[in-house]
């Protein structure tokens, strides 16, 4: 196991590459969404040439109504899920929390009445 190579390097404080080469990264990713944007923006100019494939999409969304409202429920069921992750989470952490506490009160002496 020790002489595994680390898929990863961690700089050390003060030592992260400066200068050209943050400009570039900075250029390069600059550059990648200057192109989606524009072909984006190409895509939607000339998009004449896929409306029949999206008007038998509509008309197939039509016949369906179940599949879009799943489609458009489909957000607030995965925003809805990640917070039931999360209050999940919460209640686990409380009840160790608890539990540990009653270990501690249980091993702790019982306090001498005056």
């Amino acid at each position: 196991m020790a002489t595994e190579i680390p898929s990863h390097l961690v700089n050390e404080a003060g030592t992260q590459p400066k200068g050209v080469l943050r400009w570039g990264y900075f250029l390069l990713l600059n550059a990648i969404s200057a192109v989606i944007a524009v072909a984006i923006f190409v895509g939607l100019i000339y998009a004449d040439g896929i409306d029949p494939y999206m008007r038998g999409t509509y008309d197939w969304l039509l016949g369906h109504p179940g599949v879009t409202s799943f489609i458009a429920f489909s957000p607030l069921a995965a925003s809805m899920l990640v917070g039931w992750g999360y209050s999940q989470r919460a209640r686990k952490r409380k009840a160790a929390a608890a539990r540990a506490e009653a270990a501690r009160a249980a091993s702790d002496p019982a306090p001498v009445a005056a």
